[in-house]
């Protein structure tokens, strides 16, 4: 059994180590917008003209409501988002972009959308090859 378990292991392992090589560039492009990690990804999150619950904003960051509360607060100062009634039940809030916050979400997707190294120097096939494995990956994991 630990024979089929040791690619996976090895893969996942790999998957780690670009991601975490990445990291000191992931939090310096959010820092060039003036945005805390946590706020560049709750950008990433939000779709424009979609407002999302705060309660799902919580939920796909993995975080708990107070933490979203506070990341809320700061894009709302920033002029990033602005925090809405519910169309069907205003005991709920909602987070929505504004103007501001749909073109610093754009630019900053721009930014962070650039392959590092590791992933740029493979060879077209090897990208392609790569892309497919982790788009399996990525339907199968729930959100």
């Amino acid at each position: 059994m630990e024979r089929v378990a040791q690619p996976h292991k090895e893969a996942w392992g790999l998957m780690l180590e670009i991601f975490l090589a990445q990291r000191g560039r992931l939090v310096a492009t959010a820092q060039e917008f003036g945005l805390h990690p946590q706020q560049a990804m709750a950008l990433s999150v939000l779709e424009p003209g979609e407002p999302m619950k705060l309660s799902d904003l919580a939920t796909k960051l993995r975080c708990d409501n107070s933490s979203v509360t506070g990341i809320a607060d700061r894009l709302e100062a920033a002029g990033l988002a602005e925090r809405r009634a519910h169309p069907t039940d205003r005991r709920v809030k909602t987070l929505a972009l504004t103007e501001l916050g749909k073109m610093v979400r754009r630019k900053h997707r721009e930014r962070i959308g650039t392959a590092p190294p590791a992933i740029a120097a493979l060879s077209d096939e090897d990208a392609a090859t790569l892309a497919a494995i982790l788009r399996t990956a990525v339907s199968s994991t729930p959100d």
